[in-house]
């Protein structure tokens, strides 16, 4: 599987398409939403035609696991998140 984000921009969308080995291009919104001292990440992943529910649950779950592995590294000590 390939990701492309889109280009850097002003409003916080890291929208991204995944092109999976099947070929077939999955678009996935993704925000950073800024606000006092930090941000809040929004991914709303979306149901495919013909997809399974074990198949919905598991895309959720990797999105889960994306998001908790981001909050560990930007809240690190000497991470990127606010000091």
């Amino acid at each position: 599987m390939t990701v492309a984000f889109a280009e850097r921009n002003a409003f916080g969308a890291l929208d991204h398409d995944v092109t999976l080995s099947s070929g077939e291009v999955v678009r996935n919104p993704l925000r950073a939403l800024g606000g006092g001292d930090g941000c809040e990440v929004v991914c709303t992943p979306r149901r495919r035609p013909g997809t399974s529910d074990e198949d919905v649950r598991r895309d959720a779950d990797a999105v889960l696991a994306g998001l908790t592995a981001l909050k560990r590294v930007v809240e690190r000590p000497g991470g990127p998140g606010p000091r």
